[in-house]
C-alpha cells in the first residue's frame, strides 16, 4: 500500500491509481487504500501534486468500480 500512496502523491499519479482501483473487486480494500490516500495528501500538502480535497474531488469524478 505505501508504493501506492506514494505514486499517487505524484503528478498525473492519483489518475493511474483510481484506474488502477476501478479494476479492484475487493470494494472494503479499495476503500481502505483510498482513506489511506486522502490522508495522504493531507499529510504531505507540500509534496504532493493535489491538495487534500482535490484527491477527493479526482476520485469522486473518476472512480467507477
Amino acid at each position: 500500500m505505501k508504493l501506492v500512496k506514494q505514486i499517487s502523491c505524484k503528478k498525473g499519479g492519483l489518475a493511474i491509481v483510481v484506474s488502477s482501483l476501478s479494476k479492484w473487486k475487493n470494494r472494503e480494500l479499495v476503500d481502505e487504500v483510498m482513506d489511506e490516500i486522502v490522508d495522504v495528501h493531507s499529510r504531505y500538502k507540500s509534496f504532493a501534486a493535489m491538495s487534500q480535497p482535490e484527491a477527493i474531488t479526482y476520485y469522486d469524478r473518476h472512480y467507477t468500480p
